[in-house]
Formats: structure tokens, sequence, C-alpha cells
């Protein structure tokens, strides 16, 4: 049995919307399966691009259009840092054949952000014997990352030329046309009521990724519901207003705000402690450090108690995701907002 795939899978489907920045790496996954119809072996695909571009969107949506024409397949899709925690507990374990057995029967196997395996030669000799089992198998495979095969520092030249060898793409941030197209589709799917002057005005005047987009337009509702206003230009306007009064902020600075909403002390918040009444609000910060700093995830780990990107990255999703389900966190995380801008 396959090892269980990461939390990254266990998100609400959604579609990833057509653009210019995204097209080729679109038509890969949308005709994904096609050829193993025709009695071919499917290309590996690999996407790279910077974080927020749409990658893990695309690489889930291209697995339920494989699936669509392959049901019940052995399917896994996983970070190339839980694939890295498995490997280390069956070795740890002293399980490694059963770990590689269970890998070698998948149909469809999809590892992201592969960047993080970068030193780790013991893991990255696993990955690549994997990859040629399963090419020997036929199966399909797609792997995302934030730059490009030959950009991997110290992958091994055998595994790098693997990557290499099907289809490779390069996401790039999306212009002010393609934002202007994924805001409509957003404002459509939260059913938000927004003037379409307010949505070219923020396409054109803030230039960030599709996932930047999504937490813009939940803050944009947050202050609309505050202060009892339409969603149109003028508030468009202030909120940018606002943004651009945040450049000297630090990370200490975001911490002690997220630990004065959460009742907490900043040395408890930045601490290595696990409990659960710091985990959330340590998430919090993580996710408003990325947002508002644009920090790296290696440093907002070691900013709090020392922990690994990966750790951040998972920090960073979760509040992503629950900003679309938890009416009180947008509250709460504007409310920080709204104290940094005061200290300024």
């Amino acid at each position: 049995m396959p090892p269980p795939a990461s939390a990254k899978t266990s998100a609400p489907p959604e579609n990833p919307l057509r653009i210019p920045e995204n097209a080729e790496a679109y038509t890969a996954f949308e005709h994904w399966g096609t050829a193993r119809e025709a009695g071919e072996i499917e290309p590996v695909i690999f996407l790279s691009g910077p974080a927020g571009c749409g990658k893990s969107l695309l690489a889930r949506w291209g697995v339920r259009q494989f699936l669509s024409r392959h049901a019940r397949l052995s399917t896994l899709v996983l970070t190339a840092a839980d694939f890295a925690a498995q490997f280390a507990e069956a070795s740890a374990n002293q399980t490694i054949p059963l770990f590689q057995a269970a890998l070698r029967e998948l149909d469809l196997l999809v590892v992201e952000d592969l960047q993080t395996l970068q030193g780790r030669g013991e893991t990255l000799t696993q990955l690549l014997n994997l990859l040629i089992a399963l090419r020997e198998r036929e199966a399909a495979m797609a792997f995302t990352a934030n730059s490009p095969p030959g950009g991997l520092a110290g992958f091994p030249p055998r595994l790098v030329s693997r990557l290499r060898g099907g289809i490779t793409v390069r996401l790039t941030p999306p212009g002010a046309e393609s934002r202007l197209k994924i805001l409509m589709q957003l404002a459509r799917l939260k059913k938000l009521r927004v003037s379409r002057e307010a949505l070219v005005h923020l396409a054109n005047q803030h230039p960030v990724t599709p996932r930047e987009l999504g937490g813009v337009l939940t803050r944009l509702e947050s202050m609309s519901r505050q202060h009892r206003r339409p969603l149109d230009l003028e508030l468009v306007r202030r909120y940018l207003e606002r943004e651009a009064e945040l450049p000297d902020l630090t990370l200490q600075d975001i911490a002690r705000e997220v630990a004065a909403e959460f009742g907490l002390k900043l040395a408890d918040l930045r601490s290595s402690r696990r409990t659960r009444e710091l985990a959330f609000p340590r998430q919090v910060g993580m996710w408003l450090s990325r947002q508002l700093l644009g920090e790296s995830l290696l440093n907002v780990g070691r900013f709090y108690g020392g922990r690994d990107h990966t750790t951040v990255g998972h920090a960073c999703q979760k509040v992503a995701e629950l900003l679309a389900t938890d009416g009180e966190l947008p509250t709460r995380i504007e409310r920080i907002r709204r104290q940094l801008r005061r200290e300024i």
C-alpha cells in the first residue's frame, strides 16, 4: 500500500484558469492520460516557477484529468519533503524494501517542491531509482520545483537528465490582463459583488501571484464588511494605499502583533514549543511574514523556533485555505494589519 498523500492534496478541488502564462502547462495536463489511451508512454511533466504561480493547482487538476480517463489506478501525490520523511522513517525502521516496493506499484506519481531535496544525497538516489522503475512500468509522473531541472543544485546528473526528458514548463507570474481574469474568476467563486473598474484597477496596480490575489480579495471582502461599504474602486484604492504603508516592517513587528491578538507572549510564539495554543497563531505569523515581507521560508522558519522551510510552507497553505472558510480569521488578520500600520 503506497504511503499516504500529503495534506497538500486534501484541499477542495479547484480548476485552474487558462491564461497565457500557464497555457503550455494547462495543455499538458488537460491531455494527461491520452498517450496511455493510445498505448504510448506518458511523458514526464516538470513544472517550475516561483511560489504562488499555480504549480500545485495545475498538478492536482492534472491528476483529476488523468483519472477521468483511467479510473482505479494507483495514484500518489505528495511533497518532496514528505517523500524524504517517509524514506527516513523506512530507513530508521529498516523497512526500505517495503517502502520501495509500495512506490514501484504506482501508476501515477506527482512529487511537489523538489528543491527541498537539495543536498539529500540518499533521498535523491531513491528518487532516481523510483523514476527509473516507474518509467519501466510506463507510469505517469509529474514534478514541480521553484527552478528548472538544471537549476536544482546538487541533483545527480542522471536524475536531472530524466527530469528534462519530457515536458518542461516554466510558469511566470501573471501580467495585468491575466490578473484581471483571475480576479474575475475568484470574485465569481466567492460570489462577491465587486465593480469591474475596481478589479481592473487592482489588476493593473497590484502585480502579485494568483495565490496572493485570492488573499487580497479576502482582505477586501473583510474591509467591505467592516466599514459597511461596497467593494468598489474607492475601497481598492484605500487598500492599495494601506499596502504601500507597510515597507519597513520586520519579522519581530509582525510576531509581536500576532502574539497580542492571540493573547500570547512573544517569546512563547517564537519558541520551539509545539502546544496547540501556540501552533495556529504561529502559523498566522508565518503567513503574514510571507505576505507582508516576502521573507523566504527558510528565514521565517529560523525566526519561529528554528523550524524548517517545509513546516513554514505547510503553515502558509493552511492559513490560506482557512481564510476562505473561517469567517473569523480574515477579521483577526485585518485587525493585526491595522495595528501594524499604526506602529509606522
